[in-house]
């Protein structure tokens, strides 16, 4: 089953300004860590934290609890 936009949406929300940041840099954009962390300024290792943060967070938040991801 799909996720709902409205669900991601409302997910989102939830994400630091920064982890929102780097989400639509890396997947609006089409940014790789690199160029994102020259973009805003930040070393990589920032940009890979802030990135991983926000997925484990959406994850958690988007799919069911014993579902397999």
């Amino acid at each position: 089953a799909g996720l709902d936009a409205g669900r991601v949406r409302g997910a989102m929300t939830e994400l630091s300004s920064e982890q929102r940041q780097v989400l639509e840099l890396g997947y609006f954009e089409g940014l790789s860590s690199t160029e994102m962390a020259s973009r805003i300024g930040v070393p990589v290792g920032t940009v890979k934290s802030r990135v991983r943060g926000a997925m484990d967070r959406l994850r958690t938040r988007l799919v069911p609890e014993g579902e397999a991801t």
